[in-house]
């Protein structure tokens, strides 16, 4: 629609027809089998706004959809069309690993490519807007929603999530009057959680933040301000305060920074119920305060709190709200419908690409390999395939590879390891009765389908799938010292995601039982963790030959194991975030500042220093660690300065010295070596992922902007020159190939 004829249509609504733009209502409003993914409070809608409500979340199926669209269509005075949204956090039907671990494959095409599939298959089941991609940075692996950002670092933060942006939001082109279009096959993307979300005190849900201003604009709004590039449709306030100061109704950081500083023009939606959660943190007295609060802080839509639904008309014909603010929020929310095309086509994109396409699933098994990190190995990967090996965990018979915020995903569409074992015809044996959880812990976690089934149902269903083996189970009895065993083992799905922290990050009871008791009967064990966060596996790591983190993998995740176990996959994902050397280390990160007392290793005895007397300073895994089956060099950094003075590449050589393909990725980073505030002690800059045959090399240049590495001084003025800095080539945080020194 040309922007004269939609600014006709807003002038011509009436009051409640606007403010329905603003209100989001759940999906079981409208239809009983909706996705519910929040608290509903007893007040029913008024019938206008169940009438008149703009957009609609937790809800899928083209044909469902399709009867819903045309009934509002029909009955709304000027056949505004609904936009139906909902939580398609990493795939639709087919479903790629948690965003935690594709960060992991620090390979951004590759996600982009997969969040394209999933915006797809959404709009062919009639969603036109996700609440994702999730940029807030997270290193406190306590936090539950860590499964859902990319990592500890604020630099692949923002390329991954405007990786997955421009997936989502696909090539958008403009229309004969001009206007931005999404295409049919697109979604429209929302950065959330502006801002500060990852960084809640104690790693607990929905808990307040306290940092200080720097770390606030620097790390946590960096990735938001790179994403601006990717032009999305939509940002999500966040539950938490900043400066004490709730961010659904702080208009200094909507109106303000959002807006005016990072240039930002979509939509701005509150997360489930925050606009009335702002009575509950006691800076609004009432309902009817925080509709007004929410409002002139440039909150466009309210998801599913009483808020807007029950005071906002009230508050305009009291005076309270001026009219043009609602003009404005009803505005936004026309322009992004009219951006997704559907008031031309209100059913656009509806019976688009199938789900679980054969591409989709090529892109997602990729993924699922490329995620997966390989922490440690003994000599002992890949094995080879006519070893004799005993398979045993709870992972090797689950179907429940997704997680909690696969929401549309389905367990049926899941291979179980065993039988992609079954159908290579692996000389392998099994080892049964091992749970994900606990009775104890399935009531804590009010988890549900978390048991296997036992190994007489388990004979029933599956006849004769073990090779080269009379018996379909062996006994631990059986397992000989010089026997290999593979322990697939892990969280269950309902210990990571919103409203799941954890004060203890060990494996389930029933798992390190297990592993124990395989781990008394022999010492060549590969352990392959699935979860969506980072644990505390450094017993597992002791008594493990080998160690690979999967995460949690998705659809294919039982063919990217065995593929990456067997080497028909190399191993290169990379940590997007550290993993503890035990939970009294958390919240730890690479890019923590620079202190007094620092511990250094000439002197380790020194008590009067930065240091645990009992554990490491370290994690037991840095962030951008991970091991290959093969082997690289990468040469010591140059740098040549461009005539542009505000600009210098980087240089350096990466080559692949061992004896099969694989990845390296080459990562730079920055430290400032002399500032009038401190820093942290460094900071990633820059990566790529390079593909490299056997003996092949390859120049790797990067080009760093001088504005990039602009900080704030002392009196909060952006410093960008005058500084000298040191920039770091190697292939983890804690690694060096070697550093150049410039100054800008």
């Amino acid at each position: 629609m040309e922007q004269r004829k939609l600014k006709k249509l807003l002038s011509e609504m009436s009051l409640r027809e606007k403010i329905g733009q603003m209100i989001q209502l759940t999906g079981i409003y409208f239809d009983d089998d909706a996705v519910l993914t929040g608290e509903v409070g007893e007040d029913q809608p008024p019938q206008w706004v169940t009438q008149y409500a703009g957009s609609v979340l937790g809800m899928i199926g083209a044909e469902k959809l399709r009867g819903i669209q045309k009934k509002y269509v029909e009955a709304h005075p000027h056949h505004i069309p609904l936009l139906f949204m909902a939580d398609v956090i990493h795939g639709c039907r087919t479903i790629a690993p948690i965003p935690l671990g594709q960060a992991c494959s620090f390979h951004p095409e590759l996600v982009r490519k997969m969040a394209g599939h999933a915006a797809a298959e959404s709009a062919s089941e009639g969603i036109r807007a996700t609440f994702s991609p999730m940029i807030d940075v997270s290193r406190d692996p306590r936090w539950g929603r860590i499964m859902e950002s990319f990592g500890e670092d604020p630099f692949l933060n923002g390329v991954m999530g405007t990786a997955m942006l421009r997936g989502y939001q696909g090539e958008e082109g403009k229309d004969p009057a001009g206007n931005k279009k999404i295409p049919e096959s697109g979604i429209a993307g929302c950065l959330k959680h502006f801002a500060g979300y990852g960084a809640v005190s104690a790693g607990r849900e929905y808990n307040d933040v306290e940092i200080s201003q720097r770390t606030f604009r620097e790390q946590y709004l960096k990735p938001f301000r790179m994403a601006m590039h990717a032009d999305p449709a939509m940002v999500m306030t966040a539950f938490n305060a900043v400066d004490r100061r709730p961010v659904s109704g702080n208009k200094e950081l909507l109106e303000g920074t959002l807006r005016e500083e990072m240039g930002f023009s979509g939509t701005v939606i509150s997360d489930w119920g925050s606009i009335g959660q702002l009575e509950e943190q006691n800076v609004v007295s009432s309902q009817k305060e925080a509709a007004e609060a929410a409002v002139r802080a440039g909150v466009d839509i309210d998801m599913m709190s009483p808020a807007y639904m029950f005071h906002l008309e009230e508050l305009v014909k009291e005076g309270s709200i001026p009219t043009s603010l609602i003009d404005k929020s009803a505005w936004n929310v026309l322009v992004m419908k009219n951006r997704l095309g559907l008031f031309e086509n209100p059913f656009a994109g509806m019976q688009g690409e199938e789900p679980l396409s054969a591409e989709a699933k090529k892109t997602a098994l990729a993924l699922a390999c490329e995620s997966s990190v390989l922490l440690k190995n003994d000599d002992m990967l890949p094995l080879k395939p006519e070893r004799k090996v005993f398979w045993g965990g709870p992972y090797v018979e689950s179907r429940e590879l997704l997680s909690r915020w696969a929401i549309f995903g389905r367990y049926d569409d899941v291979e179980t390891i065993r039988e992609v074992l079954k159908a290579r015809k692996m000389p392998v044996r099994f080892l049964p009765e091992c749970e994900i959880l606990t009775e104890e812990e399935r009531r804590l976690w009010q988890a549900e389908n978390c048991r296997i089934q036992d190994s007489g149902e388990q004979d029933k269903e599956i006849p004769e799938i073990c090779v080269n083996s009379g018996k379909q189970y062996a006994t631990l009895d059986e397992i000989e010292p010089e026997d290999t065993v593979v322990l697939v083992l892990g969280e269950h799905e309902a210990q990571s995601g919103e409203a799941a922290s954890r004060a203890f990050l060990d494996l389930p009871e029933g798992q390190q039982k297990f592993f124990d008791a395989v781990a008394g009967r022999t010492s060549h064990i590969v352990t392959v963790i699935l979860s969506g966060r980072p644990l505390d596996i450094r017993k597992i790591a002791e008594k493990s030959q080998a160690v690979l983190f999967v995460w949690r993998p998705g659809t294919m995740g039982a063919e990217a194991v065995v593929r990456l176990v067997y080497g028909e996959e190399t191993p290169s994902g990379k940590l997007s975030v550290s993993i503890p050397w035990c939970v009294g280390q958390v919240p730890v990160s690479y890019w923590d500042v620079k202190t007094g007392h620092r511990m250094v290793e000439t002197n380790p005895e020194n008590r009067f220093t930065s240091r645990y007397m009992d554990i490491p300073n370290e994690p037991l895994y840095p962030f951008g660690f991970g091991l290959s089956y093969t082997e690289f060099t990468i040469t010591p950094p140059i740098f040549e300065k461009q005539e542009r003075e505000d600009k210098i590449d980087i240089s350096c050589k990466v080559k692949n010295v061992g004896e099969v393909p694989g990845a390296e990725v080459v990562q730079c980073y920055v430290e400032t070596l002399c500032a009038p505030v401190v820093r942290p002690d460094r900071e990633l800059i820059r990566f790529r992922k390079i593909f490299l045959l056997p003996g092949e090399e390859q120049e790797v240049k990067f080009t760093v902007n001088r504005k990039e590495l602009a900080f704030y001084g002392e009196n909060m003025e952006l410093i960008d020159g005058d500084v000298q800095f040191r920039f770091i080539v190697g292939n983890s945080s804690r690694s060096e190939a070697g550093s150049i020194l410039y100054a800008f």
